[in-house]
């Protein structure tokens, strides 16, 4: 399946059209003018938090393998491994999940200040140690290319969570936002089937926080 379809198709009337611009949760949700944003903000700090995301992309991963021919080449991988990457002693997995958030809502060009702050507000949930604090200031004045983003990934969870909270700070509305989503996919070798699968989970969970 061609991701260049998925992700122009999705954002054209799709699951994910309208997503107030896509902005993730309590990292990285930006300033939404009127009822309807406010309601969309809302929705978006439930699905951003990164804790939440371990669960998400494990349920678009169960709906692709429950989709795929029994030989398919992925792994069985089970839900563990998914939440091991943002609750990892050492912390590395939400780090690099803060950085993929950063690359992808810098995508455009421009971060501003309530962005970059609410990176922090989120990072302030991870027990982070100052020297990590520290180099994630300096990754918001200059965030990591795609491809060191992509260089960090070490395994298949990690990869399917990189995407899922990169699709969440940045949404799929805007050119730029194709472009990245696109070349994240195709970097971190994700089938396209896959990818379609995270989206749903996206736009599933958007409104389930909306509606609750």
């Amino acid at each position: 399946m061609d991701i260049n379809r998925i992700v122009q198709g999705l954002s054209g009337g799709g699951a994910l059209s309208g997503f107030a611009g896509g902005l993730a949760g309590s990292a990285l949700v930006g300033a939404i003018s009127g009822k309807k944003g406010k309601k969309m903000a809302k929705g978006a700090l439930k699905v951003g938090a990164l804790a939440a995301v371990g669960g998400l992309a494990y349920k678009a991963y169960q709906g692709y393998r429950q989709n795929q021919a029994a030989d398919n080449s992925w792994q069985n991988i089970s839900e563990q491994r998914f939440e091991a990457v943002t609750h990892n002693p050492e912390g590395s997995g939400s780090m690099l999940l803060l950085r993929a958030m950063i690359a992808a809502a810098a995508s455009d060009g421009h971060m501003d200040n309530e962005e970059q702050g609410r990176v922090f507000d989120e990072a302030g949930k991870l027990n982070l140690s100052q020297d990590e604090k520290a180099r994630l200031f300096d990754e918001l004045q200059n965030p990591k290319s795609l491809q060191q983003i992509v260089a960090e990934v070490r395994n298949p969870e990690t990869a399917i969570e990189v995407y899922a909270v990169s699709l969440i700070a940045i949404g799929d509305w805007r050119p730029e936002a194709h472009t990245y989503l696109r070349s994240l996919a195709l970097a971190l070798e994700l089938p396209g089937e896959l990818v379609e699968s995270v989206h749903q989970q996206v736009a599933i969970a958007r409104d389930e926080a909306i509606a609750a």
